[in-house]
């Protein structure tokens, strides 16, 4: 009985530390940029052909990380969206709260884009014809012009210069 117990006891107590791991309670505001790289060597591999620090990038919205990935872009529960991953995340958060107006510009255009088709093509060649898919920095950079945020030109390109670019998160 005693051992039955002990069991018991145990597995509520695992049960308690992931989901406390799950639920952590971090909030971030909208607007937040979620910058990220893998650890390790292909985080460092994928960070030299790339040539930026960060390899990654989604916006935060309604307590939600908004981004284009493979295969499709999407929102996931912040509390659910770095758990367990082999990352290095960084959020920056606005220098002063969004506007209700280029919040609800950055909602709009988040879930205009969710299932929108993820494509590199556009990174690899600027220039290159658009094709209808959409990669993380073109969308967080979409996210952010559609609230009326003005970034400069190219800072879509990469993370790194979406965030030096962005006058709202310095």
């Amino acid at each position: 009985v005693y051992k039955r117990q002990l069991m018991r006891c145990l597995a509520a107590s695992m049960f308690l530390v992931f989901a406390c791991a799950e639920c952590s309670g971090q909030t971030y505001p909208d607007g937040t940029l979620v910058m990220s790289r893998l650890k390790g060597r292909f985080g460092n591999l994928l960070s030299r052909v790339t040539g930026t620090h960060y390899t990654h990038t989604a916006i935060v919205i309604d307590g939600k990380v908004c981004e284009s990935t493979f295969p499709r872009a999407k929102c996931t529960p912040l509390n659910r969206y770095a758990a367990g991953k082999p990352w290095i995340v960084r959020y920056v958060s606005p220098s002063e709260p969004l506007t209700p107006a280029q919040v609800q510009g950055i909602r709009d255009y988040a879930w205009r884009n969710v299932g929108r088709r993820y494509g590199l093509k556009q990174f690899f060649d600027p220039n290159s014809r658009p094709d209808g898919r959409i990669y993380c920095s073109q969308f967080t950079h979409g996210a952010l012009s559609s609230a009326g945020i003005q970034l400069p030109s190219k800072s879509w390109h990469t993370p790194d210069r979406l965030l030096h670019g962005s006058p709202i998160h310095q």
